[in-house]
Order: C-alpha cells, then sequence, then structure tokens
C-alpha cells in the first residue's frame, strides 16, 4: 500500500543516508504557547473542519487570518495551503499575499502550498524570498524544487550566487540543493561545487542531487569526491551500477564496491550490495559473504540481491539458503530463485506450513518468472487455501501467468474466485483498482472537531504532546506526535490504538535503509481500518526516524503508517509527517520484516 506512486523514485534513495546530516525542508520546531495564553476552541475546530472538507471559506479564512491569536493564524494557513489544489484559482491570491507575512511560519506555510500546486507564476517571488536570506527561505527553495523545470534556471542562479559571495543560510542552500534532485536535467555545473565543501550537510545534500540523476558524469563525480562520511558513502554505493556507470567506470565502480561492501556502516554495506549485483557472477562471493553479516538488514539486502548475481547457478541458491534461517532472508531467496526458474529444497516445506505467510511467500514467489508452467503449477494448488491472503498470492500468480486469458484452467479458476469470501481476492481477480474502501466522510459535527482540539491540539502546544510507546520483540520505541501540524491524523492513530488494533501485528514491510511499516490488520500489506482519511501535508521534514502515514494515493491514509529508517527528502510534503521517533532509534534500526508488535500504548 505504501508509495505505491512513487515507489520507484524512493527506491533509489533506500538506505541512501546512515546519519543525521542530511535533512529534508526546514524543520519549523513545533510552536508552543505560554499556559495563560487562550486559544479560541470553536473558531480552531471550524478551521480543522474546513481543512478536513477541503473546503475553502473565505469568510473564516479571513476570520483566522486577521486574529490575533498567534495559532489560529497559523491554523488559518494550514488550512489554506491544504485546499489550494482543489481550490487553486480562489487560494493563489491568498497564498501569495501571505508569503510577506511578518509570522514566518505563515509565510513559510504560503509559499509550501505554492511549490504544492507548482505555481510557476511565483518562481520570482520565491527567488526574492530566498535571497532575502529570511527564516521563510528555505520554504521558498523548497517550493522551487516542486515547480520543478520552470525554475531550473533560476535555482542554478541562486547557487550560483550563493557560492560567488559565500553568504549563505545553510537551511535554504541545503534546500537548493535538494530542489535540483527533483528536476530533470541536473544543472550539473551547479551542483558540482558543492560535493568538495567541509560541511558535511551540504555536501550530502549535493551527493543526494547528484545521484538521483543515475547518470555516469554523477557517478565519476561522486567518485572522485571525498567521501569522508557514511551519509556520502551511502549515495555513492547506491548510484555505481552498472547500468549508471556503464563499461567507461565498470572497473573503477566495482574496485570501489568491494571496499563498500565491507564499509563500517551497515547502510552504506546495503547499497554496495545492491549495485555490485547488477555486475553479475563477480558479485557471487560478496553476496554470499554478506549473508552472514552481523546486521539482520544486510543479511536481507544480501537475499534480495542474490537473483542478479546468481542467476540460474542453482549451488549458489543452495548455499544462500543454509546460510541463513530468517523470514525475510529466506523469503527473498525464493523470489529471487523463482523468478530464474530454480526450486529451491525448502519451497516445498514453506508451501506446506501451518504458517500462511510462509505459504503466501512461497506461493507468490512465482510472479514474474519465466517458468510460467511452473508457476500455474504451484499458484494452482494454493487457490483453495483455508486463508485468504494465500489465495490472494496465488490468483497474483495466475493472473501474471496468463496474460493471453487462454489457459482454459486458469481462466476457470479465476472465474471462480469472483465469488470468493474475501473481498480483497474478489477485487484482485475483477481487475478492480479499487482496493482502498470508501473516503472516511468528513460531514461531522463540530463538536467532534472541538474535541480533537482540546484532546491533541491544546496539550501540544503546552508542551504536552501525546505519545505512543511502542512495544516491539527488539525493544522499545517512543513517538511523540506532532498534534499540531497533523491533530487529525494523531487522533486516528491515537484512536485505533486505543482499540488495541495495533497489538500484535508484525512489520509487514521493511526494507532496509528505507522504512519499516505497520498497521495492517491482513498482515499482508492490503488491509486497512474500513474508512480513509484526508492527508495533513506540511514541511515537516522526513528526517531519520520520522512517522508517516502509509498511501497508495492522495488523502487514502488509514490505519497503515512508516517510520523512515533514513532521511527521505523526496517524501516531504508528499506524506502526512505526524510525528517522530524520540527514543529507541537503535530499536528501529534493528527491525526486520515480519517483527512483531505486542503493543502500542497512547501517553496523553
Amino acid at each position: 500500500m505504501l508509495l505505491n506512486f512513487v515507489l520507484a523514485a524512493a527506491l533509489l534513495s533506500a538506505g541512501a543516508v546512515d546519519s543525521r546530516t542530511l535533512s529534508t525542508a526546514p524543520d519549523i520546531a513545533p510552536q508552543t504557547v505560554a499556559h495563560g495564553d487562550s486559544i479560541d476552541v470553536a473558531l480552531y475546530a471550524r478551521i480543522l473542519k474546513s481543512a478536513d472538507q477541503r473546503v475553502l471559506d473565505r469568510s473564516l479564512l479571513a476570520t483566522a487570518l486577521g486574529s490575533p491569536e498567534r495559532e489560529i493564524r497559523r491554523a488559518g494557513a494550514r488550512t489554506l495551503s491544504q485546499v489550494a489544489l482543489r481550490h487553486r484559482t480562489d487560494a493563489l491570491p491568498l497564498l501569495r499575499s501571505l508569503t510577506n507575512d511578518a509570522d514566518s511560519v505563515v509565510a513559510s506555510t504560503a509559499l509550501f502550498g505554492l511549490g504544492l500546486v507548482r505555481d510557476t507564476a511565483s518562481v520570482s517571488l520565491m527567488a526574492t524570498t530566498v535571497r532575502a536570506h529570511g527564516p521563510s527561505a528555505p520554504a521558498a527553495a523548497w517550493a522551487l524544487g516542486e515547480i520543478g523545470r520552470p525554475a531550473t534556471d533560476t535555482i542554478a542562479q541562486l547557487l550560483g550566487s550563493i557560492r560567488g559571495t559565500g553568504r549563505y543560510n545553510k537551511a535554504t542552500l541545503r534546500e537548493l540543493l535538494l530542489a535540483t534532485s527533483r528536476i530533470r536535467p541536473l544543472n550539473f555545473a551547479s551542483v558540482a561545487p558543492y560535493l568538495g565543501v567541509s560541511d558535511p550537510e551540504i555536501r550530502a545534500a549535493a551527493a543526494y542531487a547528484v545521484a538521483r540523476q543515475r547518470s555516469p558524469a554523477g557517478a565519476r563525480a561522486l567518485l572522485d569526491a571525498k567521501a569522508p562520511d557514511a551519509s556520502f558513502r551511502a549515495l555513492l554505493a547506491n548510484v555505481l551500477s552498472k547500468p549508471v556507470v556503464g563499461d567507461s567506470l565498470r572497473e573503477p565502480a566495482i574496485a570501489r564496491l568491494r571496499k563498500l561492501a565491507i564499509d563500517p556502516s551497515p547502510y552504506v554495506r546495503i547499497n554496495a550490495l545492491s549495485s555490485i549485483a547488477t555486475f553479475g557472477e563477480l558479485a557471487r562471493p560478496i553476496i554470499l559473504h554478506a549473508l552472514h553479516d552481523r546486521d539482520a538488514n544486510v543479511r536481507v539486502a544480501a537475499a534480495q540481491s542474490a537473483g542478479s548475481a546468481f542467476d540460474t547457478a542453482a549451488s549458489a541458491w543452495r548455499e544462500a539458503w543454509s546460510a541463513d534461517t530468517g523470514y525475510k532472508v529466506r523469503r527473498s531467496l525464493l523470489d529471487g530463485a523463482a523468478r530464474h526458474a530454480v526450486t529451491l529444497a525448502g519451497a516445498a516445506e514453506w508451501r506446506a506450513s501451518p504458517d500462511w505467510r510462509l505459504r503466501s511467500a512461497a506461493v507468490g514467489a512465482w510472479q514474474g518468472t519465466l517458468d510460467t508452467v511452473r508457476a500455474r503449477t504451484v499458484a494452482l494448488s494454493a487457490v483453495h487455501d483455508v486463508d485468504a491472503r494465500v489465495r490472494e498470492a496465488a490468483f497474483g500468480v495466475l493472473i501474471r501467468s496468463d496474460t493471453t486469458r487462454k489457459d482454459s484452467i486458469v481462466q476457470q479458476a479465476l472465474r471462480a474466485a469472483r465469488t470468493d469470501p474475501d473481498s480483497m481476492v474478489r477485487a484482485l481477480v475483477a481487475d478492480s483498482t479499487a482496493r482502498t474502501v470508501d473516503t472516511l466522510a468528513v460531514d461531522r459535527p463540530l463538536e467532534w472537531y472541538e474535541d480533537a482540539v482540546r484532546r491533541v491540539v491544546l496539550p501540544s502546544l503546552h508542551g504536552r504532546a501525546p505519545r505512543a510507546i511502542m512495544r516491539t520483540v527488539r525493544g522499545p520505541i517512543t513517538i511523540t506526535f506532532d498534534g499540531v501540524r497533523a491533530p487529525l491524523t494523531v487522533l486516528n492513530f491515537a484512536t485505533i490504538a486505543g482499540k488495541h488494533d495495533y497489538d500484535n501485528l508484525r512489520f509487514h514491510r521493511v526494507v532496509p535503509g528505507f522504512v519499516a511499516q505497520d498497521g495492517d490488520p491482513r498482515g499482508d500489506g492490503e488491509g486497512g481500518p474500513g474508512y480513509a482519511i484526508r492527508d495533513e501535508l506540511t514541511l515537516l521534514p522526513y528526517s531519520r526516524g520520522a512517522v508517516g502515514m502509509a498511501l497508495s494515493g492522495p488523502d487514502t491514509g488509514g490505519s497503515q503508517y512508516f517510520l523512515t529508517l533514513t532521511p527521505q527528502p523526496h517524501l516531504t510534503g508528499h506524506y502526512t509527517v505526524f510525528g517522530h521517533v524520540t527514543a529507541g532509534l537503535a530499536v528501529m534500526d534493528s527491525l526486520v520484516e515480519g517483527d512483531a508488535i505486542d503493543s502500542i500504548r497512547i501517553q496523553w
């Protein structure tokens, strides 16, 4: 469910950073009010309801933005930015007028909204804001990146001006460099000089921009640059794949990857394994060695990379299978082997297991295989499984294995599945894309929003933000929520946790160096609470330990959420951030797909 519509972009940055040096957007610290300050609860609730309904109420916004209460004005600006996509014509003049607001949070929020709607007419306004070096300049830089190619020359000019004068705000320069990562093609000359600076944050942002272009010139620049910190080395490792470096850089790339594969940082090793596997057979001994790595997620990465290196070498697959008994490692090996039409000895044992996860993995591994005959045989044997998740995996394989719809036995099984008792199975075989149920109704009474203000917003403003204590098999993780900028998302999470619906679930998806995802009652990534909530998009950064809502499109959040294991700048402004891990980062780093969550408890 998570990130389906930007997953291709996310794969590049998975595991890209090993430290906190690469932030993602102006990190506007949560604002607090003094205990004696008053907040008009009814007015604040009306503003929240307007945002939730995606209604642009001019009278309400005028009242909010004209309020003497700072937090009311900020809430009004956030609502305006959130409804702007739906009400572009009416919203744009209001957003532009707020970019010079005396409150830098209001001004930054307005710039954020202009970036979300990609207002090309505001490029010069944003450039002026950047040149002013004020507190809203980072938001203007982020917005230029969202506008994309129409802002290319402006961004290059700003970077050149900063390099020429030496005068800059670090947060603004970082955002300008990250902005270039979202533009194709990259203006390489404007970014390359920053690869050699001493500041690790700026160097990492420049490297991130270069690496995401996936070009031989970028790979050469990163190879030639000094790589003193793990974040830079992880980006270097990620970009040195065979499709990127080609023949001209093949030898230096392989030589560097051999070193990076044994780097002290696990995230560097993860990226190096993915890249060196693209060179085929020469990577086999490196992959096999990594399957004994002390870090579980490095072993997972090795297993995920095995397919490219092992091909049809049965002996390598057998050796890999015996190296690690972990669920995710072996599941990855099953996937890779099946794609190359190799049957592992343990596959039959998994298909007969009482654990639905193992049965589903053993069947689902045959999606996309070259051996469609074997795939159909395995899938047909599971179409009557007692567990709907296994049946869904089986029907998924059958659909992929008979794209011409000429196999009568397969088509008969698919027709029979249209009356399956499970709605997800029925939707799959009916070629339905409606995998998410109806959007949550937003015509709630005002009292509901007033309760949200009292329970979530006010405590957060007074420095008593609600927290979640997550107890996992690896240890406890504490999440501190941002109840000011994502109050309805926080309330949704807390409500689900309060019903104990998160208890005894598993992290059904962990991508090493990218995200750990949970919150699916089905356990296969396709489940949810039976409704969807609105996004609450802000400039909160996807730094390491950010907690975001999993989506399959705009406004499709429900119960699934994810923790970012490393900074992920490309997610900022596109997925709701509603909290950050404030204790237990080492536990978060150790999570492996399939790890259980004993409980999640909310502390108000």
